[in-house]
């Protein structure tokens, strides 16, 4: 789009200077060259001879958004003709104005009356006269002749004749105004000066450029010229002579719409008449009021569909990433709760062989007891023996993994009530007031070996100066059993036969693959005054 507008401003600026290019004065005889200085468009004729004093004359330059108007520029003329071709009978119907310099009224709508020339039968115009305006004077002048035809009083002719030197533009302000908004409501402008650095945004919409007025405005063409970051392709880009005036003081001024330059890089704004030829213009820099600025880059800014694409790949990349690694994590989730779940199996499996092998053992000792009360012919402790032995055998035999600390504590009461039968020791079981007893479970015949224990290898020495206790208690969260005898201890390190301690360390290793957020911790402290086994049960309440 931008090289298209260079070109057409291109052929449109070669064409004004082709137009512009001085023409002859005086003919090779020495007599004033008659030109045809009306627009294309008008059916009125008009004509001028300039004096030979006039160093240069431009003919046919339109009048810009007059198509009847032109204008004809000269320099050091002293004298002109300027006439109009009419038919005789017609000559009652033309009317035409005469203003110098813009302010003084010459002729106002008069009559043509001056004849110049009759045109006879064998001319090219049998029955016209060409009739002089009566415009001689033009020395430093500038003339506006208007001219027309009635009844069309609409469609008025214009030549502006200008025998005066274009003066240089001269910049009274220029700035670069935007979208946001000051304290009092008002657009922001930035004043542009030579050498100025300006970043362009979103909000930039212009270039403001007001000159001082002239009287020949439309002379002043405002171009702009790019030089971009890499310090070649510069283009002339001829914007506009099409001025606005302001209320206030009539002043020309033009604003520059940012698209012109919203490219970094360096620019310059010139105003120059043009009237001139091509190299004439190609030193417009050099002759010309200018403005030079840069462009500074800017961040890149997004625009809404940008970041909503952005964002749309964004969500889908962070969606397949996290999608790839939910699934990653859930099969090695998976993979390890199949482990987990094959050690727990196992380690079920091989707390069942040991409970296996620790039920024959209590099994074992109980029947002996009975068969020790009936080799002593006491039928009734026997009896009271098995009753409790059926119940103990019936929860042994449930293959629960899990009892309350209440059941736990009738199971150890009738095993021990059935042993002091036998061996007349004493013993007490406490619980805190502050555990739940009933709702609190733990591992079936957690404490049964070792209070078995206690009593086969202290109580059942002692007999009456036999003392056991069996402690339920809290701390925090973990749950302490405890279970105190004082008999005269054993090696610790050994493993007696019989004792069942090594299963009872495996077992607890087996659970605590089990329970593994809740460890079980043994401590077996045994010495001549005692023996005190401590089970701590970590973040079990």
């Amino acid at each position: 789009m931008k090289t298209l507008f260079n070109i057409i401003a291109f052929c449109l600026l070669s064409s004004l200077c082709l137009a512009q290019k001085p023409h002859q004065i005086l003919d090779k005889d020495g007599v004033p060259v008659h030109y045809s200085v009306n627009s294309l468009n008008s059916k009125v004729s008009l004509f001028l001879e300039a004096d030979k004093f006039a160093t240069s004359i431009k003919p046919f330059n339109l009048i810009p958004n007059d198509p009847l108007g032109t204008i004809v520029y000269l320099e050091n003329a002293q004298k002109i003709l300027v006439t109009t071709r009419v038919r005789k009978d017609s000559l009652k119907y033309y009317r035409y104005s005469i203003v110098e310099n813009d302010t003084n009224m010459v002729v106002n709508n008069a009559l043509l009356t001056k004849v110049n020339f009759v045109w006879n039968n064998r001319s090219s115009w049998p029955g016209y006269l060409t009739m002089d305006l009566g415009i001689s004077d033009v020395a430093n002048k500038k003339l506006t002749v208007k001219i027309y035809r009635l009844p069309d009083a609409s469609q008025v002719t214009t030549l502006i004749i200008y025998n005066k030197p274009i003066e240089p533009a001269k910049i009274l302000d220029a700035s670069v105004f935007s979208e946001r908004k000051s304290k009092n409501g008002k657009s922001t402008s930035i004043a542009l000066k030579n050498g100025s650095a300006i970043n362009v945004d979103e909000k930039t919409k212009g270039v403001f450029i007001s000159m001082k007025k002239t009287d020949l405005d439309f002379v002043y063409h405002l171009n702009l010229i790019h030089t971009n970051v890499e310090g070649d392709n510069i283009t002339f880009n001829m914007l506009s002579n099409q001025w606005k005036y302001d209320s206030s003081d009539g002043r020309p001024y033009f604003v520059i719409d940012v698209n012109y330059f919203n490219k970094p890089g360096e620019y310059k704004i010139v105003v120059v008449p043009q009237l001139g030829s091509t190299a004439e213009l190609s030193r417009m820099d050099e002759n010309s009021p200018n403005i030079t600025f840069k462009v500074l880059s800017a961040p890149r800014v997004y625009l809404t569909k940008d970041l909503i694409r952005v964002g749309l790949w964004l969500v889908l990349m962070v969606g397949s990433v996290a999608t790839i690694i939910i699934f990653v994590i859930r099969k090695r989730s998976q993979n390890r709760l199949k482990v987990a779940h094959k050690k727990t199996e196992t380690a079920k499996a091989e707390l069942d062989h040991i409970r296996s092998q620790l039920n024959p053992h209590f099994v074992f000792n109980s029947l002996s007891g009975i068969q020790n009360l009936m080799n002593q012919n006491e039928t009734e402790k026997a009896n009271a023996y098995l009753s409790k032995f059926a119940r103990l055998t019936r929860s042994i035999l449930n293959e629960e993994d899990l009892i309350s600390i209440q059941d736990e504590h009738t199971l150890l009461d009738d095993y021990l009530a059935m042993e002091c039968l036998r061996f007349k020791f004493n013993y007490e079981i406490k619980i805190n007031e502050a555990i739940n007893f009933l709702n609190t479970e733990i591992p079936t015949m957690l404490l049964q070996p070792f209070v078995e224990n206690a009593v086969k290898h202290s109580m059942s020495i002692l007999q009456d100066k036999g003392s056991l206790l069996i402690e339920f208690k809290s701390d925090h969260k973990n749950l302490i059993l405890s279970v105190q005898d004082n008999g005269k201890g054993f090696d610790v390190a050994k493993n007696a036969p019989g004792l069942g301690l090594s299963l009872c360390r495996k077992r607890i290793d087996l659970l605590n693959q089990v329970y593994n957020e809740c460890p079980i911790l043994l401590t077996i402290d045994s010495g001549t005054s005692g023996t005190s086994v401590i089970i701590i049960l970590k973040n079990w309440l």
